[in-house]
């Protein structure tokens, strides 16, 4: 049997973490993982608007497998969010409590530093989810985290079409042995 992975989103202090290997993470002013309509983010009047980070990490809940490596995470390349909205990403080794970057940076950053377009990471350049928190990944210790935190921002900007956006979907791949 191979290993079971989850891709599960940590909000909070406690690191409170759920489930979202085949659910939808919700873009919006506030650290939880509900999909809800409950603070949504607005088309802005000026400036632009980010939602709260989103803090993903792979999880190992059990199975049968000697090592797991080469973590990465890829996109289809194109946005299908349309003009004005954005997704940026950056990996973490370590945990922050979910926060709204301050819009005085575009794009927004992570511990100084800034955020990359989630679509310039394709199967062909994906981006590497183990390089901070590095693998192998063995099976002592299941269940368990493995690799670097993925966070997410997403930006709206002044003019943009209101409505519910459409879904995007995020690849997370790895080998395992």
């Amino acid at each position: 049997m191979a290993a079971t992975i989850q891709i599960r989103e940590k909000n909070g202090a406690g690191q409170t973490a759920t489930d979202k290997t085949a659910g939808t993470i919700r873009f919006k002013k506030a650290d939880d993982a509900g999909v809800d309509l409950l603070n949504p983010l607005v088309v802005p009047s000026s400036a632009t608007e980010y939602s709260c980070q989103k803090w993903l990490r792979m999880y190992v809940a059990g199975g049968s497998y000697t090592q797991i490596s080469n973590l990465r995470l890829y996109s289809d390349g194109a946005s299908g969010y349309g003009s004005g909205v954005k997704l940026w990403a950056k990996t973490a080794a370590a945990y922050a409590t979910p926060s709204i970057p301050s819009t005085a940076n575009d794009p927004p950053q992570l511990s100084a530093v800034p955020m990359v377009d989630m679509f310039t990471y394709t199967a062909g350049a994906p981006l590497d989810m183990d390089d901070l928190a590095a693998g192998p990944f063995d099976a002592s210790g299941v269940p368990k985290d493995i690799g670097n935190y993925l966070v997410l921002v997403m930006e709206v900007e002044i003019g943009t079409a209101q409505g519910v956006k459409p879904a995007e979907t995020l690849t997370f791949a790895w080998d395992e042995i």
